[in-house]
């Protein structure tokens, strides 16, 4: 009697721990015994660096699954999850393991028996950086080996005859087009040779227009309001412009009557007008020389003789400080009156004919240079 409630009782522990293991696996979502991750095997322990890898396919891998660098089982993948809708692997690696940053991940087959493995590797430009714990390698650098399914049926369909038998049609239909067109043929191919060879030259004028135009629409593109703006106003003034064509062709007609008048006289006065320009060119020329002086002359022009930067002090309230000094000889005269005119220098030979010391008198602006011109050159300049 007592072994039979011993019997019964333990019968009710082992149902109570089933029932419970039941319930627990249940609502963790059980995907059968090969999703649980073992505890045993590298990448493992508790020194473990992990990864997480974004993968297209999954295939046939499973959780447990080998981790391989150049065919070295290094780590195992611990879980198989779908975040953000891409197939995501948790892999843990063994501690020591160097790969750069941008490593790249490919799912193999171990066996022909269907196992496979997952395959890390650096690419052919390996970042300075390492792979750190934590890190992502991302879709764009995980690929996959074909797999046995795939190769027998790519096999299927080439035994089975798919596409091969095509390719009777396309050498006859070759031959058929290639049948007495050689010559025809050899010349399109030498007129194409020389349109590849000048495209080829004009590379660079094909890139900067193409570099041009992308400038062009970038502008545009920043200017949209403008584009807007005027396609809303342009419109109007399209149809401004339609009813307004009449006058718009008067004016143009007028216009033209206006130039044929102004040819006629021009062309009846074109002797008198050039010999104009031509007089016009002296004066000219000596008023290009002068310019120099001009702001200088101007402000006396309208103050004489009072310049206008020392007229404040000149005038004092009601009355001028004025002092007058005249040089009333004969070279000073000659200097200020007769001085570009024929008669220059008739008083100063007067005055030396009287007995006057040259080295004296007031200097010839004939001959002295002026302090600001560089050339030295006379003051004064008569004509050519």
């Amino acid at each position: 009697m007592r072994s039979l409630a011993a019997g019964l009782r333990r019968f009710s522990w082992r149902g109570l721990v089933f029932g419970v293991t039941v319930m627990t696996l249940s609502s963790c979502g059980w995907k059968g015994i090969a999703a649980v991750p073992l505890p045993v095997g590298p990448g493992t322990g508790e020194d473990r660096t992990t990864i997480y890898v974004q993968v297209p396919d999954t295939l046939a891998l499973n959780v447990n699954s080998r981790v391989r660098v150049a065919d070295v089982t290094v780590g195992t993948v611990r879980a198989i999850e779908l975040k953000d809708w891409i197939p995501t692997l948790t892999v843990g690696l063994q501690p020591g393991i160097e790969l750069p940053a941008n490593a790249t991940a490919k799912i193999g087959q171990s066996s022909i028996l269907g196992t496979q493995h997952l395959e890390l590797a650096p690419p052919n430009n390996p970042s300075s950086q390492p792979l750190r714990n934590g890190a992502t390698i991302p879709v764009k650098n995980s690929s996959s080996f074909p797999t046995v399914e795939r190769t027998l049926a790519s096999l299927a369909i080439v035994l089975r005859g798919g596409g091969i038998s095509n390719l009777e049609v396309i050498a006859t239909e070759a031959n058929n087009l290639l049948n007495g067109n050689a010559e025809a043929i050899r010349a399109f191919l030498g007129k194409f040779n020389t349109f590849t060879d000048q495209l080829n030259q004009q590379r660079n004028d094909i890139a900067r227009a193409i570099d041009s135009t992308n400038e062009l629409f970038k502008i545009v593109a920043n200017q949209n309001a403008t584009v807007d703006r005027l396609l809303t106003d342009l419109p109007p003034l399209a149809s401004y412009l339609a009813d307004a064509r009449n006058r718009i062709t008067d004016a143009i007609e007028a216009l033209g009557r206006f130039s044929t008048v102004t040819a006629d006289t021009l062309g009846t006065a074109q002797a008198d007008l050039q010999t104009n320009l031509r007089l016009l060119q002296r004066p000219l020329k000596q008023l290009a020389l002068g310019s120099p002086y001009l702001p200088e002359a101007l402000k006396i022009l309208i103050t004489n003789p009072f310049p206008i930067d020392n007229l404040s002090k000149a005038m004092r309230g009601d009355f001028f400080n004025l002092s007058l000094t005249l040089d009333l000889t004969l070279s000073a005269l000659d200097n200020g009156l007769l001085t570009g005119t024929g008669f220059s220098g008739m008083l100063r030979a007067l005055e030396q004919s009287w007995g006057r010391d040259p080295a004296t008198m007031i200097p010839d602006v004939r001959y002295t240079p002026h302090p600001n011109m560089s050339d030295g050159g006379p003051y004064v300049v008569r004509g050519e």
